[in-house]
């Protein structure tokens, strides 16, 4: 069976379209959340040479996420809520994820105004809180979350690139494709291709009945992936993602520590829940 890696091209790519985002985002962080500013800078069109036509959207997405939150973090307090996996990078936490639903443009002009002097406090308890539910939680310097979202992201892309070749390949019936051969439904075989480059994912774990939750590897921040748990079935473009579950049996979000690259991993197994 033919072991996957990137190849040496998509992580070229991968490695210059990560540090133009990353520099992107610094410069609206630095702006300030200000839509105007993001508007004109993190955009999907910005990035066509480097991506080669290929899906990033949802990259883009998250990045001027970030940005907005950097932006709020650096005005208060400089900390980010960071996961940090073992022997890894910091992996940023979505302020959604802590402080609610920040994704207006209001919620972020309401913690700028200067009579909010409770933030820090505030900021204070709840990165108290998190590291008392979770051991892989720190907080870090902004200086330190951007480096390590920037490794995350890079690492990110290199799979995104490197499995929408394959994609294209198994979508052209290639007789030499990297799925060719194999038997589908396995670890290393996707059961379905999707269009506009996803393939199916199959997720367990040892709960049933549970809703699962998925969030790219470089930036905490939870889309639903499926449910009930038993296992559950969706599509993704290609990649390395975090997966979490809740349910009647779970009340609160639990985070799996794992962290999967898609391909050549098709069937995660969640061992946490």
């Amino acid at each position: 069976m033919p072991e996957f890696e990137p190849d040496e091209e998509s992580i070229s790519r991968a490695n210059l379209l990560s540090s133009q985002l990353m520099d992107d985002l610094r410069t609206v962080s630095e702006e300030g959340p200000r839509a105007g500013v993001r508007r004109k800078i993190l955009l999907e069109d910005r990035y066509l040479d480097r991506s080669e036509g290929e899906p990033i959207a949802d990259v883009v997405e998250h990045l001027a996420q970030m940005a907005m939150e950097f932006a709020v973090l650096r005005r208060w307090e400089g900390q980010v809520l960071c996961i940090q996996p073992d022997g890894g990078a910091p992996i940023p936490i979505s302020l959604h994820e802590t402080l609610g639903d920040p994704t207006s443009q209001r919620w972020y002009e309401d913690w700028l105004r200067p009579s909010r002097f409770s933030f820090r406090r505030s900021w204070r308890d709840v990165v108290r809180q998190a590291k008392d539910k979770d051991i892989q939680v720190r907080s870090v310097g902004l200086a330190k979350a951007q480096q390590g979202a920037q490794l995350h992201l890079a690492a990110f892309l290199s799979y995104r690139f490197s499995g929408l070749k394959m994609w294209a390949e198994s979508m052209g019936d290639m007789g030499t494709s990297w799925f060719g051969g194999m038997q589908k439904g396995t670890a290393s075989q996707p059961t379905g291709v999707g269009p506009g480059g996803t393939l199916q994912v199959q997720v367990s774990c040892r709960t049933l009945g549970l809703r699962l939750h998925v969030s790219p590897a470089f930036f905490i921040s939870w889309t639903v992936f499926g449910h009930p748990t038993g296992p559950v079935s969706s599509h993704l473009l290609p990649g390395r993602y975090i997966f979490a579950g809740d349910g009647p049996m779970l009340p609160k979000r639990k985070r799996d520590p794992g962290i999967f690259s898609i391909p050549p991993t098709f069937n995660p197994a969640l061992t946490r829940f």
